[in-house]
C-alpha cells in the first residue's frame, strides 16, 4: 500500500487547479475504491496560509495504473504552466506548460520515484 500526496504549483491558481484534480479523481470509475481526500498540510516557509493537498491511498497495481492514466488525462486538458509535485517517501515533480502533452510514461515514472522505498518497506513488516 502506498500513500500518494499530489499538490499543484506555478500556476495562476494553484488552488483552483487542485479542486479541478480532485474532481477529476473523484469522477474516474477506474479509482471508486481508492482511499482520496483533500487534506490541509502545515504552511511553507515564508507563506500564511497552508497548502491543500490530495491524499491518495493506492493498494493495488490496477489503482496504479488508474491514477497515472487519471492525471496524464486531466494534465492534458490543462492550458497553462503548472507543476504537479507527487510525494510518497520522496518527491517528483511533472512540469505541464500547456503545449506539450505529458505522457502516461512520464506521470508513472513520477509515481515510482515518489514512491521508491515505500514497497521494500511494506514487505519487511
Amino acid at each position: 500500500m502506498t500513500e500518494f500526496h499530489l499538490s499543484i504549483a506555478g500556476s495562476q491558481d494553484d488552488a483552483e487547479e487542485l479542486r479541478d484534480l480532485y474532481a477529476a479523481i473523484l469522477d474516474d470509475n477506474e479509482l471508486r475504491t481508492a482511499r482520496k481526500s483533500v487534506v490541509q498540510g502545515a504552511p511553507k516557509e515564508g507563506q500564511m496560509g497552508a497548502e491543500d493537498t490530495i491524499r491518495l491511498v493506492v493498494d493495488s497495481p490496477a489503482l496504479w495504473t488508474a491514477v497515472s492514466s487519471c492525471v496524464t488525462a486531466w494534465l492534458a486538458t490543462r492550458e497553462s504552466r503548472l507543476r504537479l509535485v507527487v510525494h510518497a517517501i520522496r518527491s517528483s515533480e511533472i512540469e505541464s506548460d500547456g503545449h506539450r502533452d505529458v505522457t502516461s510514461a512520464e506521470v508513472n515514472q513520477a509515481l515510482i520515484e515518489a514512491s521508491e522505498g515505500s514497497r521494500d518497506e511494506a514487505a519487511r513488516q
